[in-house]
């Protein structure tokens, strides 16, 4: 069978805001989907931990009862996840709010849709608004466990406590891959949008289109389409799944997205956009050139300025009393000329200022005043 899965953040948003999770495993022939609920905490980490402990352990099926063990391991990754941000500097109100928060009980939520295969017959299990639709070509089976006559802002979710219930009970589902048949594993934009099209009777229309895409660009450019025509903004998962001539796994890499891949690629880019703005900041800082009677003053300054160091038979001053000295007066004449310009953005300059420091200090003898 043929795998496609694609995942995008919301609007304004990135990746490493995202709180959608998938995760497919060939080996135990398990796909499973999971949005944390944005009105919860870190829960993120609590979706990762849901379809990653479904698609790893075939045996493993979400309950109530059977999560009890992965509240604890969610904890001990929050725990891991406050000490990074000490040990990164992250800003204390971003440590004191976490530590807060753990401390006061606070817990995640998450949906989730899971299937495992054993040839062409799949069964799972569904829990809110991520949901399986099944396509036969005309008409849309969608499977969910909310009883209503469509979707709110108040699904059905697993806790992240084990002290709390969530909402709602996991519905099993069942059915087989054959035929003309594609199922699409989904988070909630999806399910909502393609709900309500499903009740006006042109929901093929929307699955062709979903059917259709071959690239991560080709999904979120459609994403951007559906939601200026209807689709509300949130992180958004889909997952396809076609038949073909074989009961395995099929995953073409260009047609899956990894999220790890894609939030370092943001963390890239980010990087790359600072320093960009920082030489550009720096560049303007730059004076236009001189004139031709502020040259021969200039000139005559440092005339002077040789006569007076001679007089006074100035010592040659200490590379590192000067360097020192040099980056102070160079971050005060920055921050004066550019105000907003930030601590993160001066270090970025003031490896190339020690070099050429150093390299200046091989051609002249600077002395102290």
């Amino acid at each position: 069978m043929k795998i496609r899965a694609y995942i995008t953040h919301k609007v304004k948003e990135g990746f490493v805001d995202c709180q959608d999770r998938f995760s497919i495993n060939p080996e135990t022939k398990s796909i499973a989907v999971s949005d944390g609920m944005s009105q919860s905490w870190q829960q993120k980490i609590w979706a990762q931990l849901l379809v990653s402990t479904y698609t790893n352990d075939k045996n493993w099926t979400p309950t109530i009862d059977s999560i009890k063990p992965l509240c604890s391991q969610w904890r001990e990754d929050v725990v891991n996840l406050i000490q990074q941000l000490k040990e990164t500097g992250a800003p204390e109100n971003i440590i004191y709010r976490n530590e807060r928060n753990l401390a006061e009980g606070k817990s995640a939520g998450a949906t989730f849709v899971g299937i495992r295969f054993n040839g062409n017959e799949w069964s799972g299990s569904v829990l809110g608004d991520s949901c399986l639709i099944e396509w036969d070509g005309k008409d849309a089976a969608i499977f969910t466990s909310q009883e209503v006559e469509a979707f709110d802002s108040h699904p059905d979710y697993f806790d992240s406590n084990p002290l709390n219930d969530g909402k709602g009970a996991p519905k099993e589902i069942q059915g087989i891959l054959s035929g003309s048949n594609v199922l699409f594993l989904v988070s909630d934009p999806f399910s909502d949008f393609l709900f309500e099209h499903n009740k006006q009777g042109d929901v093929a229309v929307y699955m062709q289109k979903l059917l259709e895409l071959s690239s991560h660009e080709e999904f979120e450019k459609l994403v951007d389409e559906w939601r200026k025509v209807g689709m509300h903004n949130d992180d958004t998962t889909l997952v396809i799944i076609e038949p073909d001539d074989s009961d395995e796994f099929s995953i073409e890499k260009d047609k899956y997205d990894d999220i790890n891949k894609l939030i370092d690629e943001e963390k890239k880019q980010i990087e790359e956009d600072k320093k960009k703005e920082v030489a550009e900041q720096i560049s303007t800082s730059v004076p236009n050139e001189l004139t031709e009677g502020e040259t021969v003053e200039i000139a005559e300054k440092d005339e002077k300025q040789k006569t007076i160091s001679a007089e006074k038979k100035e010592a040659p001053v200490d590379e590192d009393v000067f360097r020192a000295d040099f980056l102070t007066e160079y971050k005060n004449a920055l921050k004066k000329k550019h105000p907003n310009i930030g601590e993160f953005k001066f270090k970025w300059t003031q490896k190339a200022i020690i070099d050429a420091i150093s390299v200046i200090f091989k051609k002249y003898s600077i002395s102290i005043k």
